[in-house]
C-alpha cells in the first residue's frame, strides 16, 4: 500500500481539475458513530473514460473535452486518490444523481488493515446500468489508469461522487462530495 499511495500522491496533481470537493453534514453513515480519530481531506476521482471532443448534456451544459465519464453500457473503472488523517479501514462511496437526487452507498473498497499512511487510490468497477447508481464491487488497488476516448451516443444523465471513511473501531468520517456531478452516458 505505501508503494502505490507514493504513486498515488503524483496522480492527485494530474486530477486536481476534478477534485474539487465540499465537505457535506448530512448524508450516509456506514459505521456506527462519528470518528474522533479519522478525518477525510481531499479526493480526486477519474474514470478510464475520457472524452475527445466537447458535448452538450440533457440539460444544455456543455461538457469540456477531456473529461471523465461513466459509460452506463459498459463496465467503467473508478479510480478515487484520496487523503486522510487517522486510520482508515474501509471506505464508501455514494452517488447522488443530481437531477434526481437518488442515491446508492456502496462499499468501495476495503483495507484489510487499517491504513494509516494518510493517502491512497481506491479503485472499483462500476458495472452496465449505473444509471442511476447501481455499483458491483470488484474493488482492487490500482497505481496506473488506461484512459479510453469513447464515442458517447446518448446522454443519460449526471451524478455526484461522496466519499466516507470508516475507521479501525468502525465508526464513521466526515463526508467529501465532489463539486461537480460526472456525466453518465452511453458509449460505442
Amino acid at each position: 500500500m505505501k508503494k502505490l499511495a507514493l504513486a498515488a500522491i503524483g496522480l492527485t496533481g494530474i486530477l486536481a481539475s476534478c477534485g474539487v470537493t465540499v465537505t457535506v453534514s448530512d448524508g450516509f453513515t456506514p459505521g456506527s458513530g462519528a470518528s474522533n480519530s479519522l478525518s477525510l481531506k481531499d479526493f480526486a476521482y477519474s474514470t478510464q473514460y475520457r472524452t475527445t471532443t466537447a458535448f452538450t448534456d440533457q440539460n444544455g451544459n456543455t461538457v469540456a473535452a477531456g473529461s471523465y465519464v461513466i459509460c452506463d453500457n459498459l463496465n467503467t473503472e473508478m479510480y478515487v486518490d484520496l487523503t486522510w488523517q487517522g486510520g482508515l479501514s474501509k471506505l464508501y462511496v455514494q452517488f447522488k444523481g443530481l437531477s434526481t437526487g437518488t442515491t446508492e452507498d456502496q462499499e468501495f473498497y476495503s483495507y484489510g488493515q487499517v491504513d494509516y499512511s494518510g493517502s491512497g487510490r481506491a479503485t472499483s468497477t462500476l458495472t452496465p446500468n449505473t444509471a442511476p447508481l447501481r455499483v458491483l464491487t470488484q474493488n482492487k488497488l490500482s497505481a496506473q489508469a488506461i484512459v479510453v476516448n469513447p464515442v458517447i451516443v446518448r446522454v443519460k444523465g449526471n451524478t455526484f461522487v461522496r466519499v466516507q471513511g470508516v475507521d479501525q473501531n468502525g465508526q464513521y468520517s466526515n463526508i467529501k462530495e465532489s463539486a461537480q456531478a460526472f456525466p453518465v452516458v452511453d458509449c460505442q
